[in-house]
C-alpha cells in the first residue's frame, strides 16, 4: 500500500497536474469503493466543480472542490491512482474514473476492490472513518521529542512497532517504513515500549524524522509513475534472507499482531527472551515475500 513517502510524492503530483481543472464526467465501475455522503448523485455533484487544493492526511488523500465538496481517498493495500492524457487507458483493474476539462482523467484502480473512496461536504470529513481520529502528525511541529515520549510513556505495554505503526498515534507510520525506523534505530520490532530507554527513545524519534525525510527523496528522485510503488532503496522490508547492509547478519522476519516485520537480529538485539533467538537459528532460504 502507499505510504507516507508515497502519497507526498502523489499529493505532489496531483496538485500540479490538478489544480484549476474542473471535473466533466464521472464513471463509476465499481460502486462498492464508493461512500456518497451527499444527498445528490455522484455524477450530477461532481460535475462543473474545480480542484482547489490537493492534500494529504494520514494514509488519505483529499481533493479539495469548489462548492466545499471533498473527494476523500484511502488507497487501502492495492487501490492506485493514475493521471493519464487524452487517449491513455488505465493500467490495471479500472474501478472510478473522473474525466476532467483538459481532456486527461484521474483513474482508481484496484484489483482487490479494498480502496474506499468517500464524497462528503468539507465540514463533514471527520465522519469519514479514521480520518478524524489520526494521532500527531509527524511531519508538523506538534510532533516533538517531548511530545513523542509522552506517547511512548502512554503506550508502554505495547510492542514497539505496534505502537509507531497505530495511525491513532502517530500519522502515519506503514508497514514498511516502521521496519526501516527501528532498523535505523537498532531497536528490536518486539520491544516493549516499557524498556526502552531514554536514549533508545531520542534515537527512535530522531530515526523516525531521518528515514521519512530518507524516504521521501528516493521517491521523488525515482520520478515513477505515481501508480508506481518505489521500494528498491529500502534497505531491510522484505529483505528476508538477504546480508543486512550494515554488518552482514541476515535478515530475518517475525510476526507482529498478524503483521510481517523485517530485522537485523544483531543491529536489533531483543530487549526479551523471545521464542526463537535469530542470531544462532540456522540458515533458511528467503521466502518469496
Amino acid at each position: 500500500m502507499p505510504e507516507l513517502p508515497d502519497l507526498l510524492y502523489i499529493r505532489k503530483h496531483l496538485a500540479r497536474v490538478l489544480t484549476g481543472r474542473s471535473i466533466a464526467a464521472v464513471e463509476v465501475k465499481q460502486p462498492v469503493l464508493v461512500r456518497n455522503m451527499l444527498d445528490v448523485p455522484l455524477g450530477e455533484a461532481l460535475r462543473g466543480l474545480s480542484v482547489r487544493e490537493v492534500e494529504q492526511h494520514g494514509p488519505f488523500l483529499r481533493v479539495g472542490l469548489g462548492g466545499e465538496i471533498d473527494i476523500v481517498t484511502n488507497l487501502m493495500l492495492a487501490g492506485r491512482l493514475q493521471h493519464q492524457k487524452k487517449g491513455e487507458k488505465a493500467e490495471g483493474f479500472l474501478c472510478v474514473a473522473w474525466m476532467l476539462d483538459d481532456g486527461s482523467a484521474l483513474r482508481l484502480c484496484d484489483e482487490r476492490k479494498m480502496a474506499k473512496l468517500y464524497v462528503c461536504r468539507r465540514a463533514d470529513t471527520d465522519a469519514i472513518p479514521r480520518y478524524g481520529t489520526q494521532g500527531v502528525d509527524i511531519l508538523s511541529p506538534a510532533f516533538t521529542r517531548e511530545k513523542f515520549r509522552t506517547l511512548v510513556a502512554g503506550n508502554s505495554r505495547r510492542q514497539v512497532r505496534v505502537m509507531i505503526n497505530d495511525h491513532t498515534v502517530l500519522s502515519a507510520i506503514g508497514n514498511a517504513y516502521a521496519d526501516e525506523i527501528l532498523f535505523e534505530a537498532r531497536i528490536h520490532p518486539k520491544t516493549f515500549s516499557a524498556r526502552l530507554s531514554e536514549e533508545e527513545t531520542d534515537r527512535l524519534f530522531v530515526a523516525i524524522g531521518s528515514v521519512m525525510t530518507w524516504g521521501t527523496k528516493k521517491v521523488e528522485e525515482a520520478a515513477r509513475p505515481i501508480h508506481v510503488k518505489v521500494r528498491e532503496h529500502l534497505k531491510v522490508r522484505n529483505r528476508r534472507g538477504e546480508p543486512c547492509p550494515r554488518c552482514g547478519t541476515t535478515i530475518r522476519r517475525e510476526g507482529v499482531r498478524g503483521h510481517d516485520t523485517f530485522f537485523c537480529p544483531s543491529c536489533q538485539p531483543a530487549s526479551r527472551k523471545l521464542f526463537i533467538d535469530w542470531r544462532t537459528a540456522g540458515e533458511k532460504p528467503p521466502d518469496p515475500d
